[in-house]
């Protein structure tokens, strides 16, 4: 869902709704509630995620029931449905990109468009095909809870990608979720209030400036472009995790825990950590679906290597049609593979300590901005950009009055990044998240806490008509 009025508002009506009915009524009004959601957002996002669940549903019993006959035929239909899945991806992500240029306005070509989610729910149905094959997960004969399984509307829009059986868990908390839980509804509040936060108060802000550092690059001085990629940084982790949060906080109304997607990424001490921190959902889907079944890290380091670029090539082909996330996945390949080898060697002082955070944060940094461009030579220029627009370009002064940002709007953005690196530091020297480390304290210091977000969320929120929908992976 997206981080806005009008979704908590239907949040609120489905939540009221929800605790009049009992027992499993209450999974078919998710599941219709989930797909009307998804159709008031976009109509062909709602009747795809509609066929996708009705597919994914028949392909796992069919390829359950056939397991009893034949191994071959079962693995057969799994494999077609997988392929059926990844050559869909391929298509929605890569022909409007490269094929549609030259097609005429009507045409077939043109009009091919990815539906909103489809990248997320598409690895979810793999995800449910694979297992059942694999035995590890009972294919459900009720269509009901693959609908919902897929489409769940809090976490729709951007995931995170859920597993069937941990899912398929909470549908059954939901059934008999009590309205009495002060525990879990003081967790709605905080997990909701600090995604709210961070997506409202530091990401949008950051996502204004940072538009106009990359559009205008090629006529920016260095400090400036640096200050662009630091801003990006922290406006995608603030976006993406604060949306993940809200997610989180809204699921729980139901009585359903979603999967944590972020663990404070940016204080990791090398980039495997951080690649077990950030968008763990997805990560975890990558080592489970394509690295393991690769060989991993069992066919020696050559090998590993190998292993690795591949899982990163298509986590950069998963985000974007573009040779710029290409560019960003084979990176987070390279630096994975020198983090490996290192670790092998026993070059601990690189990837320990603070050498080793303040390298990673870097190298994620670099990274971004592949990932931010509109191209791959737009990235590679503000790359040269940032290394050679040292003299003869506007002041830092003339360049924030041409972008309209003043002075206490710069003061609001640099204590906005030390406060979340500061809150980040204390929940990850703690082992826990703010929401949860919030929920642990007295009641006395809880007040005080919600009331500053509370506050902070009123007076420095960036509201408008498209903020609300302008998610960073809801692209993807």
């Amino acid at each position: 869902m997206t981080v806005g009025v009008t979704s908590v508002l239907y949040a609120l009506v489905i939540c009221i709704l929800f605790y009049i009915l009992r027992g499993n009524s209450r999974k078919y009004l998710l599941a219709v509630a989930s797909i009307l959601y998804i159709y008031s957002l976009n109509r062909l996002a709602g009747a795809v995620v509609l066929f996708v669940s009705v597919f994914t549903w028949a392909a796992g019993l069919l390829v359950s029931i056939w397991q009893k006959k034949s191994e071959r035929a079962a693995t057969g239909i799994m494999s077609v449905a997988v392929s059926i899945f990844v050559l869909s991806l391929l298509i929605l992500k890569y022909f409007p990109a490269y094929f549609s240029q030259g097609a005429a306005e009507d045409s077939f070509l043109s009009k091919i468009l990815m539906p909103i989610g489809y990248s997320f729910y598409v690895f979810q149905a793999i995800s449910y095909i694979v297992d059942v094959k694999r035995k590890s997960v009972k294919p459900t004969t009720n269509i009901a809870d693959v609908v919902l399984y897929l489409a769940w509307f809090p976490k729709f829009v951007s995931g995170p990608i859920e597993r069937w059986n941990g899912f398929n868990d909470q549908i059954k908390n939901a059934c008999c979720a009590k309205l009495i839980d002060k525990d879990r509804w003081k967790r709605v509040f905080y997990y909701t209030l600090y995604g709210a936060f961070m997506k409202v108060v530091i990401a949008d802000r950051l996502g204004i400036y940072v538009d106009k550092i990359f559009d205008g690059a090629e006529l920016l001085g260095s400090n400036w472009l640096l200050l662009g990629a630091l801003f990006y940084t922290v406006q995608i982790y603030c976006d993406f995790a604060g949306y993940s949060y809200f997610a989180i906080g809204v699921s729980k109304a139901f009585g359903i825990d979603l999967v944590m997607n972020f663990d404070m990424p940016y204080c990791s001490q090398n980039i495997t950590e951080f690649w077990r921190r950030w968008h763990m959902s997805l990560s975890s889907w990558l080592r489970d679906y394509v690295y393991i079944p690769l060989g991993g890290n069992r066919k020696g380091p050559a090998r590993k290597i190998i292993n690795t670029m591949i899982v990163f090539l298509i986590c950069g082909m998963w985000h974007g049609a573009g040779k710029n996330f290409i560019v960003w996945g084979l990176l987070h390949g390279v630096f994975s593979a020198v983090d490996s080898i290192c670790r092998d060697k026993g070059f601990s002082i690189i990837r320990k300590g603070v050498v080793g955070t303040i390298i990673t944060f870097l190298e994620a940094s670099f990274a971004w901005i592949f990932f931010r461009a509109s191209s791959l030579s737009a990235g590679l220029r503000y790359v040269k950009a940032m290394f050679t627009h040292f003299a003869g370009y506007i002041s830092f002064a003339e360049n924030m009055e041409n972008m309209n940002l003043v002075v206490i709007e710069m003061v609001v953005i640099i204590v906005s990044i030390l406060c979340i690196a500061v809150l980040d530091r204390i929940a990850y020297n703690g082992k826990s998240n703010i929401p949860e480390m919030t929920a642990s304290l007295t009641q006395g210091r809880r007040y005080i806490v919600c009331y500053l977000l509370l506050m902070i969320l009123v007076i420095f929120g960036i509201y408008g008509p498209d903020i609300s929908t302008r998610l960073i992976y809801m692209e993807f």
